[in-house]
């Protein structure tokens, strides 16, 4: 007997046709509802693409090289993704087009700029041809800024006019022979550090030095600025140092906000919804306080009515210009902010690269014992003049470039020459970046550029190497680095009175400096050095 067979009759055909249709109805709908909703997907998502590339083409279109590949994220993502730092994103692009081309065209998220290729091309933008880049890219944000009265009062911040009137009254306090005159801050400053450092020595050779470097440059800033002792280099045991908890907070703050303002790019208006500022309100108080409580002081005769410092410049700025309290604060923190945060950093990187380079270390320690006094002091004159102390303090500038691009603004229509055939036409608004951390690690410019060798700035070769464009520590121009006398001033005095009385050891680990969230590549976390005190 054949097995009986099931499912094969009219009824069971039926049934089986009919549950087969039904899935495939439920399968059919299933479909259309994924088709809708991929639709109305890349109809949500197309403005925002157009949106995000709608000048792509922007370069193309007037003949300049674009570089490739550009995303969504524009030519720099780690600007948005931060799982990149844009000194590395603008490796990429350097190496890929130096050598080939004058400046290609990028774009930071959706805005085209143009990225300089040739140091002759920087020169020309930053000095040459200033009167057309008269502002930087900090000075474009700060009308996005409109409650941050103190960054609107610091040339750092400003544009036009405005920068040439605040950089006018501020530098005027910061002369080479102002700081001659208010030299005994940092020679006694100088003497303070080292007395800290014996003191720590005793206890323990290794010095966290990120901490010693900004307990100086804050022990000497607030000295010069306000005419106080900060405490922290005399009062070391009392926690936490209110000056130094303040600076730190206000200079972190402010470079942090950079990078965000940066990232923002692609939607502006989103700083002003935010209230977007460079400078905590908190901060704000303190300092405004501190300046309004040092001048009292100061006229109540409370300090040297004949001393010649920072302050006494705000005070004759109040008398002769009929400055405001907000501007003597706006100028006060002009100087802090040349020189406590980035010369601390600078100081910090010198140390560390003097214990990487035992020999150089040496090398400098016998020029400056061989200076010194029979007071174990050196005068201002002495002491700019040091060459191999020069070399170090440039070295190690090139070699972390703190700063590590400058961005101008076009404020006056102009033109760049790209060849011998060929011109680009820049417009009113346009952005141009000079990646100087690229020059000063590019092997064409500095054989071995990754060490340590002050060397090769001999016979005062770094001034050929700015003028050509190449080394940029402080940029150049009408709108160089208006803290550069005393950033310089503060290095090289801290230098002396550490190398003369101790030997800097590196620690076990060694380190090595990376990128941070922002745009820098710098030595991160905590800097363990050893320092053996020399017995005399």
């Amino acid at each position: 007997m054949l097995p009986e067979r099931r499912g094969f009759g009219p009824i069971d055909q039926y049934w089986s046709r009919s549950e087969g249709g039904c899935r495939n109805t439920e399968r059919g709908n299933m479909y259309i509802l994924i088709s809708l909703a991929l639709i109305l997907l890349h109809l949500l998502l197309l403005p925002i693409y157009l949106y995000l590339t709608w000048h792509h083409k922007y370069w193309r279109k007037r003949g300049l090289i674009t570089a490739r590949p550009l995303t969504l994220l524009g030519t720099y993502p780690g600007l948005l993704t931060r799982k990149s730092n844009l000194v590395q994103d603008v490796q990429q692009i350097y190496d890929k087009y130096k050598g080939k081309h004058r400046a290609v065209g990028v774009f930071v998220t959706r805005q085209p700029q143009i990225l300089v290729l040739d140091p002759q091309l920087a020169h020309e933008v930053l000095v040459e041809n200033f009167r057309c880049y008269n502002d930087s890219l900090t000075s474009s944000y700060i009308r996005h800024a409109k409650w941050d009265k103190y960054a609107r009062l610091n040339p750092f911040w400003a544009s036009g006019q405005s920068w040439r009137r605040l950089r006018t009254d501020a530098q005027a306090g910061l002369s080479g022979n102002r700081l001659k005159q208010a030299y005994n801050i940092w020679e006694q400053g100088g003497k303070m550090l080292a007395d800290y450092m014996t003191h720590k020595v005793t206890q323990n050779n290794i010095i966290e030095t990120r901490d010693l470097c900004f307990r100086y440059t804050v022990h000497v800033m607030a000295d010069f600025i306000w005419g106080i002792d900060a405490g922290t280099l005399t009062r070391p045991t009392e926690q936490p140092n209110e000056v130094q908890q303040m600076a730190s907070k206000w200079t972190s703050y402010a470079f942090f906000m950079i990078t965000i303002f940066m990232a923002s790019i692609v939607a502006p208006c989103i700083r002003l919804l935010l209230r977007f500022r460079f400078y905590p309100k908190e901060t704000d108080e303190f300092f405004s306080n501190l300046t309004r409580e040092s001048i009292e002081m100061r006229l109540k005769g409370g300090g040297d009515a004949t001393r010649t410092d920072y302050l006494s410049h705000l005070l004759t700025l109040r008398d002769q210009k009929q400055a405001t309290h907000d501007d003597l604060v706006g100028h006060a923190l002009t100087v802090m902010l040349d020189g406590y945060d980035t010369t601390g950093t600078a100081l910090l990187h010198a140390l560390y690269y003097l214990a990487e380079y035992p020999a150089v270390q040496q090398k400098l320690r016998m020029e400056i014992l061989s200076s010194l006094e029979s007071n174990k002091s050196l005068d201002f004159e002495r002491l700019c003049s040091l060459p191999y102390l020069e070399q170090v303090v440039y070295e190690s500038l090139r070699l972390s470039s703190l700063i590590p691009q400058y961005t101008k603004v076009c404020t006056s229509p102009t033109t760049i020459q790209l060849n011998e055939f060929k011109s680009l036409d820049v417009e009113d608004g346009m952005t141009i970046m000079i990646p100087n951390y690229q020059f000063h690690h590019d092997k064409q410019y500095f054989l071995e550029p990754e060490v340590f060798k002050p060397e090769r700035f001999d016979n005062g070769a770094y001034q050929e190497l700015i003028r050509k464009g190449i080394f940029l520590p402080f940029s150049d121009g009408p709108r160089i680095c208006m803290g550069l006398r005393l950033a310089l001033l503060t290095l090289k005095s801290a230098l002396v009175h550490i190398l003369s009385d101790f030997q800097v050891v590196r620690g076990k680990e060694r380190l090595i400096p990376h990128g941070d969230a922002g745009f820098g590549v710098v030595l991160q976390g905590d800097v363990n050095l050893e320092y053996r005190r020399f017995l005399r």
